[in-house]
């Protein structure tokens, strides 16, 4: 590859250079046939030499065209002509001082073409180094700085870039790859190896494992080896020691960025760790306090009817186990919640998928419910035709269970809640109504969050954990459906979730 690069160069500044001196030589024979003098033939073929010098591409090349001038004057201007014979030995002086000349201004145009090249360089250099390093600071999480690594540099290079990051303990935090997979040959596979233990480049270009396809270079900081980056120019050919350079320049940036995204994602899981304390510590006192009105409750009424069981009349025995047993079921909702709620949190919430008809499972929450409020009306809206779903019907019933509860809770005695049932493409709709008093924009930003309670104002009513709707939103994203809610016109609150109607739930 590299004798072909060189045979076309040269035969590019030949043609150059044959070009230039065709054109001078011209120029200078009609100079010559209306007889102006020698000086301007000599100023002619110089500036010629001046012009190649702009559009060669190295020294060598200038010395030859300041020698091609030289015998090109000699051979067109000078008696005798068509020769390279000198009859007068002053011409030989001019010769000397016209070669001179012209390798002297041709080489101090070459080096300003060049200064000025290096200085495109050197600011293209820094850009790009802005550019990436720019890039480097916005991005967020280890995968995302890896893929942003990988595809600067490959842009940068024309190469196939890999790059991977390591934890603490030396496990793989991520790996991402640029360009086509050139990095899975066992020289590869051990300079990558090498490169991580010793914190040294190997690879291709290297003495460490020469024959590799790569080079590979160290991301560290000062507490070790973070990363390797590894490098193939998609023509094969070892690594400039620019490109190295610029290697070990965005390296320690990467480091950085990479360091700082393992202190934001420890905080994050600090934050989250107190987080979920905080949530323990307020969920124990929630419980405590919740469980304490019923309990007391219902052992008041059990002292009450034991101690004064001859006393009390059938009837009032008979209120007394009624509340016995409201409140016990009630204890008994909670505790599902809390059971649910924890099952979520760890990650070990199971379905039970099956084919429901709809209809049923509205059927069964709303008669649950019915049994424990007389004060509400509560209406059901279902279509004619049959709406079957795939999901796990006891956990779908509780959902329905937990959002006419809060209805209930949230709405004036006497008020009208009105479930509904409809589908829609391939999503069926499940949708409790209510006017109560709504809910405020400040509301609306927590109220799917665990623990969280919409003040009530009635003493009467319970005021319950905040399970209920947190709980409902996991179940029903464990079905791959949604749940909103927003205010009823005009007062009133509509809770609205769908699932699939299909086996996509599965």
């Amino acid at each position: 590859m590299k004798k072909i690069k060189s045979k076309k160069k040269l035969i590019k500044n030949l043609m150059i250079m044959m070009a230039i001196m065709l054109i001078c030589t011209t120029i200078s024979l009609f100079f010559d046939h209306i007889r102006m003098s020698e000086s301007n033939t000599v100023m002619i073929y110089l500036l010629g030499v001046l012009l190649f010098s702009f559009l060669a591409e190295g020294y060598i090349y200038s010395f030859f065209a300041s020698v091609c001038v030289v015998l090109l004057y000699n051979f067109f201007f000078i008696e005798p002509l068509y020769t390279l014979k000198v009859n007068n030995s002053d011409y030989l002086l001019t010769f000397f001082v016209m070669f001179i000349v012209g390798w002297i201004t041709s080489m101090l145009t070459i080096r300003v073409k060049l200064e000025r090249q290096l200085v495109k360089d050197r600011e293209e250099y820094i850009s790009s180094l802005y550019f990436i390093e720019e890039r480097l600071l916005n991005v967020r999480g280890v995968e995302e700085l890896a893929k942003v690594s990988a595809e600067e540099i490959s842009k940068q290079f024309n190469a196939n870039v890999l790059v991977e990051f390591f934890d603490t303990t030396g496990i793989l935090l991520c790996r991402n790859i640029e360009g086509e997979e050139v990095f899975k040959e066992n020289n590869d596979c051990l300079a990558c190896l090498e490169t991580y233990q010793s914190g040294s480049p190997c690879g291709r270009g290297t003495t460490l494992f020469p024959n590799a396809k790569a080079y590979y270079s160290p991301v560290l900081n000062h507490n070790g080896v973070l990363g390797v980056m590894g490098v193939s120019l998609v023509d094969n050919l070892s690594l400039s020691n620019a490109q190295r350079a610029f290697i070990e320049v965005i390296s320690p940036q990467i480091a950085v960025v990479l360091e700082k995204e393992r202190i934001y994602e420890k905080q994050q899981h600090t934050k989250m760790e107190i987080q979920a304390e905080r949530l323990r510590a307020d969920m124990l006192r929630t419980i405590s306090h919740d469980l304490r009105t019923p309990l007391a409750g219902i052992m008041g009424m059990a002292s009450t009817g034991f101690d004064n069981y001859d006393k009390i009349s059938d009837e009032v025995k008979k209120n007394f186990l009624q509340s016995i047993y409201e409140d016990a079921d009630w204890l008994n909702e909670l505790v599902e919640n809390v059971l649910q709620t924890t099952q979520c949190e760890e990650g070990k919430i199971k379905l039970n998928i099956a084919e429901e008809a709809a209809e049923e499972i509205i059927t069964a929450a709303v008669t649950h419910v019915k049994k424990h409020t007389l004060k509400h009306k509560i209406f059901v809206e279902i279509p004619e035709e049959i709406i079957l779903v795939h999901v796990d019907g006891v956990l779908i019933r509780q959902i329905i269970v937990n959002i006419l509860n809060n209805a209930i809770n949230y709405s004036p005695e006497g008020s009208v809640i009105i479930v509904s049932l409809y589908s829609e493409e391939n999503h069926v709709y499940f949708e409790v109504k209510d006017n109560g008093p709504g809910i405020s924009e400040e509301e609306f930003s927590h109220i799917f969050e665990r623990y969280y309670n919409k003040n009530v104002n009635s003493s009467t009513k319970r005021k319950g954990m905040g399970l209920g709707l947190s709980l409902c939103k996991s179940i029903v994203e464990a079905h791959n459906g949604k749940i909103t809610i927003c205010n009823n016109e005009p007062h009133g609150t509509i809770v609205r979730f769908y699932v699939l109607s299909d086996k996509e739930t599965k």
